[in-house]
């Protein structure tokens, strides 16, 4: 996952996980705290591609087309983790293996 699916996935989640109201309130209450989540520039883009309804009045600001973009990122994300998972798996799976067979032994004697 590069950089820029990280920042969507954030910021879509942050959309997700809050609701119109809320989102609102933090704004006033915590100025820097919403420019941190929702960069300009994503807020913007979003609201382009139609995953942001930025203007309206449902519960929440994300659409339904961003609720698919968001489970299409976590999907990556949590492939990702399942990746890095398995490599470390076999790495260990390696070893106790060798450990097993003696090979460590002689290595390191």
């Amino acid at each position: 996952m590069n950089e820029i699916d990280k920042q969507w996935l954030k910021t879509l989640r942050y959309f997700a996980d809050n609701s119109r109201a809320q989102i609102n309130a933090r704004k006033e209450e915590f100025p820097n705290e919403y420019p941190e989540n929702v960069p300009n520039d994503l807020e913007d883009t979003f609201a382009k591609f139609g995953y942001l309804a930025l203007h309206g009045n449902t519960k929440h600001i994300i659409t339904q087309s961003g609720l698919q973009q968001l489970r299409d990122l976590e999907q990556i994300y949590q492939k990702d983790i399942s990746y890095k998972i398995s490599i470390a798996s076999i790495i260990i799976a390696g070893l106790a293996f060798a450990k097993a067979m003696g090979w460590l032994d002689k290595l390191f004697t």
